[in-house]
């Protein structure tokens, strides 16, 4: 028997772990989502089908985030698995024949284009309603107050949005605006890790996961989460609404209309852009009208780095509304010595090995390809080891490129709380980002290069937009040109033989963090731009 995997996110090792204790005799192949999305429906067809799979399972973050399940699931059992299996990192589980997949799952893919014809129709509904109601809306409610009252709006469904830079950065936030007096609340459409709910109430609005299409899922939500979101704010009102800017998302904008307040928006990138170059959504007409609703309707726009700003400005967004608002690190959280001296032994490092550590998603700008070669001209002789933590679409092919080098431990992904750890037992941080392939200018600010920073170790990272400003070579971190594996490897192998080097630089780059990069920072930003407005 074979069961060949298909990893579309969630805990690689649990997925196979699961997969080995239900199917104990089979022989498990694992493949990537790039290995079986190149070309039309019939070649990833063929391409499954020459992999003979006997049992095709699907792996996900979370079944009731997963849209399109009935397409994926027939996929399989038109390749030919005799019985197809979706599950995902939390004990979900889904598991069907091929004789009823291939009698069931036309009825029910004939029910899903009704409701989406009715969504669709109903979505453009409304955003002509609420882009005539921007366009009018009268004067806004600001009270000159010290303590404001925030609800901070949390509505992305959706993998690899409970935990990584994005959780950090709303806890971050969060805890900064806390920490300066504030009072907050936070409404989302699911728990984020770190967060403590004992500082702020947290309420949940769980995801409805109807919706065969990415767009179709996306909309759904968001009509499920205005309508219960409205409930919450009409009966106390807060000061402003903070958004964190989602896809196919208006819950601010019909919020701030309703309650007549300021809407800030948290706008980390388009999605637009994103959609169009990364995660294939459709309906891009459509979402582009949701992301100039919410940049119209946004009194303040807070924007990571100056390449976004200047996209916004280009876009005809005024720019006295946008603030580019950098990314932070709680350095408290992030600091040396917490705990990596027991993570290393745990994972089988010894006291003389130097290890270079990469923390995060394993995504298209990132960097991990480049750092996958970079290993591998690497030669054995170089006293140096790899970490590598977490996951992504491009995780299998990593494994695939470094598969059975010695030096090399990969851990999956690892719960928030234990991250400091992870990296307190490096000597050598990598942030290895790469151009963006469209060639647009670089307009992220990784949030995981501040706690990189607050950790007061040595840092190679990329001489690539934002990254390359906050960082400065020679002075807080080795920059190297990005993409370019060779530089990367040779700056490795420098920092791997220079404990003197890796000291200077991380004393020097934790003090930058301290001094200017903590969320405290971010978040005294957000409170200046409100009291600007009073």
């Amino acid at each position: 028997m074979k069961v060949v995997l298909l990893m579309l996110s969630g805990d690689q090792a649990l997925a196979q772990k699961t997969l080995a204790a239900n199917y104990p005799q089979a022989e498990l192949q694992l493949v990537s989502r790039s290995q079986l999305g190149e070309g039309g429906l019939a070649s990833r067809l063929r391409a499954l089908r020459s992999l003979q799979p006997d049992i095709f399972a699907i792996a996900t973050e979370r079944l009731s985030w997963q849209r399109g399940q009935n397409l994926f699931m027939l996929f399989g059992a038109l390749a030919g698995a005799r019985e197809v299996v979706m599950l995902d990192a939390h004990g979900g589980e889904v598991r069907k024949s091929r004789a009823s997949l291939l009698f069931s799952t036309p009825v029910k893919l004939s029910g899903d284009a009704i409701l989406s014809a009715r969504t669709f129709a109903r979505a453009r509904r409304e955003l002509m309603k609420l882009e005539d109601q921007v366009g009018k809306a009268s004067a806004l409610e600001v009270r000159k107050i010290k303590n404001p009252r925030v609800v901070f709006l949390r509505s992305t469904p959706g993998p690899g949005t409970q935990a990584g830079g994005a959780a950090s950065h709303i806890k971050g936030v969060v805890e900064g605006l806390l920490e300066l007096g504030a009072n907050v609340e936070v409404v989302s459409n699911d728990w984020i890790a770190g967060f403590d709910d004992t500082r702020a109430p947290l309420s949940v609005i769980k995801p409805v996961s109807s919706g065969s299409t990415r767009a179709i899922f996306d909309i759904n939500n968001n009509l499920s989460f205005t309508r219960s979101l409205l409930p919450l704010l009409e009966s106390n009102p807060p000061d402003f609404i903070y958004q964190r800017y989602a896809r196919f998302s208006w819950a601010g904008v019909v919020a701030a209309l309703k309650i007549r307040r300021p809407l800030f928006l948290e706008y980390n990138g388009s999605e637009v852009w994103v959609g169009r170059h990364w995660d294939r959504v459709g309906q891009l007409d459509l979402l582009e009208r949701y992301e100039h609703l919410n940049l119209q309707a946004a009194a303040r726009i807070f924007v990571v780095s100056e390449i976004e700003k200047r996209n916004l400005e280009n876009r005809g967004v005024s720019p006295g509304k946008i603030v580019i608002n950098p990314n932070g690190v709680d350095t408290n959280l992030f600091r040396p010595n917490v705990g990596g001296d027991a993570v290393r032994e745990a994972l089988g490092f010894t006291a003389g090995d130097v290890v270079v550590g990469f923390v995060g998603t394993f995504g298209p700008w990132h960097g991990v390809m480049v750092l996958a070669e970079a290993i591998r001209a690497i030669a054995p002789d170089v006293p140096v080891k790899f970490l590598l933590v977490g996951a992504g679409s491009l995780h299998g092919e990593v494994q695939q490129m470094l598969q059975g080098d010695p030096r090399v431990v990969f851990t999956g992904p690892v719960k928030h709380e234990k991250v400091p750890g992870f990296l307190d037992a490096c000597d050598i941080l990598a942030s290895p980002h790469v151009p963006l392939q469209d060639g647009s200018d670089f307009f992220g600010s990784p949030t995981k290069l501040f706690e990189y920073m607050a950790m007061g170790k040595a840092i190679v990272a990329s001489r690539l937009g934002q990254i390359g400003d906050v960082l400065e070579d020679e002075e807080t971190a080795i920059l190297v040109e990005p993409g370019n594996a060779s530089e990367l490897a040779n700056a490795i192998r420098r920092l791997a033989t220079s404990k003197e080097l890796r000291s200077r630089l991380g004393e020097k780059v934790r003090e930058a963090a301290v001094m200017t990069h903590t969320w405290k920072h971010n978040a005294q930003r957000i409170l200046d731009e409100y009291a600007s407005l009073c």
